[in-house]
């Protein structure tokens, strides 16, 4: 029996490499297009699989090639898929474009995501599982159900508010550990015109929330590091310094690092500096789910 799951979405990523954002009305040439799994749940499954945790991942994908390609992606990374659905729906699909600064832009077409329910996930499995990841790339409705159930059954929840949807009053109350970026937080918070956000800020917004004091929130804030709060207790740690290639499919490294370290028994100090470091190698590779890195080089980055 797998000591995590995750709960969420899993897409075909079809990424192109370019200097810089077209114009609007341009075309540009591209440097490179590839293919690569995605989708934040896949994403997030695959690195906690290669740090050493044993992972099951609920999703669905539709009866398609794309659908077959992504299944055999994802048991080549030892993870349980005895939950994983088949839809009606095409597999979901990811356009990316990816940009010398290592910015991006993402469309996202859900597909078979949309169809995902908590009942995939099994009584069994929840009595035994230690860790709950999921994100909102599913129906935010299947998320609050499947949370009540594990909180029932004793698992620290994990939420990563991405894409961003305003999560309900009782999903947040049944959250142990949510993250946001500088934007999500931006938007749940109702700074979204104050950004970028300064560390003050986002301080007093934080408090401002009133969260029970069983519910940490980590706020990424990029190549500036991170915040958290909890137990009212605000702390900043830095970023790696590094030189970014692809920032695609790093804030699932940090969420899948950050469960794994939680899994294991870490504060949340040592959670998040573990997790930091895991992003930073992440952005130095192509491809999201492809740039996880496994637990041997995490702990070597100094």
């Amino acid at each position: 029996m797998s000591e995590a799951l995750v709960f969420g979405g899993v897409n075909l990523d079809q990424v192109v490499y370019l200097p810089r954002p077209p114009k609007e009305g341009e075309t540009l040439e591209g440097e490179s297009i590839q293919t690569f799994l995605g989708g934040k749940g896949a994403n997030q499954a695959v690195a906690l699989s290669r740090l050493g945790a044993s992972v099951a991942f609920v999703g669905n994908v539709g009866e398609d090639s794309f659908g077959n390609e992504l299944s055999s992606m994802l048991s080549e990374e030892n993870i349980d898929l005895s939950m994983l659905g088949l839809a009606k729906e095409n597999t979901g699909t990811a356009l990316i474009n990816v940009f010398e600064s290592s910015d991006n832009q993402i469309v996202y077409i859900p597909g078979a995501n949309k169809s995902t329910s908590h009942k995939q996930v099994t009584t069994e499995f929840l009595e035994k599982a230690l860790v709950v990841v999921s994100q909102m790339e599913v129906n935010s409705e299947e998320v609050d159900q499947l949370f009540r159930k594990s909180k029932s059954s004793k698992c620290i929840n994990i939420l990563n508010v991405a894409p961003y949807r305003k999560p309900s009053k009782t999903l947040v109350e049944n959250t142990d550990f949510l993250v946001f970026n500088e934007l999500e937080f931006s938007l749940f918070s109702g700074l979204e015109s104050s950004m970028p956000l300064d560390i003050d800020t986002i301080n007093g917004a934080l408090k401002d929330q009133n969260f029970i004091n069983e519910t940490a929130v980590i706020v990424t804030l990029g190549e500036r590091g991170l915040v958290y709060l909890q137990n009212n207790h605000f702390e900043c740690i830095e970023a790696h310094k590094v030189k970014a290639i692809d920032s695609v499919g790093s804030g699932d490294c940090f969420v899948g690092a950050l469960s794994f370290s939680l899994l294991k028994g870490l504060n949340l100090k040592e959670s998040c500096e573990f997790a930091n470091k895991a992003a930073s190698i992440s952005v130095t590779r192509k491809g999201a789910a492809a740039s996880m890195p496994r637990t041997e080089e995490v702990e070597n980055l100094t």
